[in-house]
């Protein structure tokens, strides 16, 4: 599948995007979301992902990573490279630029896994590592042991990644298709921190479907397809049923897998067909697998960005 983009001079850029099997094993997947566009961009492109997970996934025992405090990293040398459009956020004050926040990850790990989009030189598209990734948690009915099961899975994803993940705590902002990726009066002068919200069925599902996350991640691409990256995002959540999986020790490493899913996507990783891989669609694994953990090393080691 092939996403398309007008950039402001109205020729077209092409990412490619792997074909993710959108079936679960017992419903039909929800017709395609309605893609968001930043127009503010020279080029933008926000792609939508769901997963159903099954009934019943296998039981393991929940990794305990410590997640980056919310303080933010001391900043570090900024290029001089000339910053594009009043439209874009400067460069941050916690930037690393040139050097990554923390080191990449080496892994001999390999196995299924396939990317949400990738630039002309094959490499996926990603968030850069040399700044961290800010992220808020909308605490409205959040389930119990919610907001411990978010920063435990981001924790996973940074130590997966070598991105690194700052708690700016909790927020009262709602998902939303049509989020704005810039909120200076909420957030300041800078790309809105990654949004986790608790969500119910009609938020984010058909009638008469569930779904148990969807996440949008938001890539710009200022200067044509080879700058494209992601700058923020938003993972929805089902509150219900996250409620009630988290209520059962039983079903405990099924929100946790659900949620790695999620947040998989978040940071580029796209659906692949090895059911031993939580990024299956509808994977009965409920911890990173090798396939996961080689496309998380991959879309970890993307490129840093001087110019917004």
């Amino acid at each position: 599948m092939v996403i398309i983009a007008l950039d402001e001079g109205g020729s077209v850029g092409f990412v490619e995007r792997s074909q993710a099997e959108r079936r679960d094993r017992r419903r039909d997947a929800p017709p395609p979301r309605r893609p968001v566009v930043d127009v503010t961009a020279g080029v933008a492109i926000a792609i939508v992902l769901v997963f159903v997970a099954p009934a019943a996934l296998r039981l393991v025992t929940p990794g305990v990573v410590l997640v980056p405090g919310s303080a933010a990293p001391a900043a570090g040398t900024v290029d001089p490279t000339p910053q594009l459009g009043p439209e874009y956020p400067p460069l941050p004050a916690d930037s690393r630029y040139p050097s990554r926040v923390l080191p990449p990850v080496r892994t001999a790990a390999t196995g299924d896994h396939a990317y949400i989009g990738t630039r002309p030189d094959g490499s996926p598209i990603a968030f850069d590592p040399c700044r961290p990734v800010h992220f808020v948690i909308n605490q409205d009915e959040v389930p119990d042991a919610g907001g411990q099961l978010v920063r435990a899975a981001m924790a996973e994803i940074s130590a997966a990644t070598g991105l690194a993940f700052v708690d700016d705590g909790a927020t009262s902002e709602r998902i939303s298709e049509d989020r704005e990726p810039v909120q200076p009066v909420r957030y300041g002068e800078r790309w809105a921190p990654v949004l986790v919200d608790w969500v119910d069925d009609a938020e984010i599902t058909a009638p008469g479907e569930e779904l148990f996350g969807v996440t949008f991640p938001h890539v710009i691409a200022p200067t044509g397809t080879a700058s494209a990256r992601y700058v923020t995002g938003s993972v929805g959540l089902n509150r219900a049923w996250f409620a009630h999986a988290l209520g059962d020790p039983a079903e405990a490493a099924v929100a946790r897998g659900v949620l790695l899913h999620e947040l998989g996507h978040l940071v580029g990783l796209d659906h692949v067909k090895d059911p031993a891989q939580v990024m299956h669609a509808t994977s009965d694994t409920v911890g990173l697998a090798d396939g996961d953990r080689a496309g998380l090393a991959a879309v970890g080691a993307g490129a840093c960005h001087a110019d917004t």
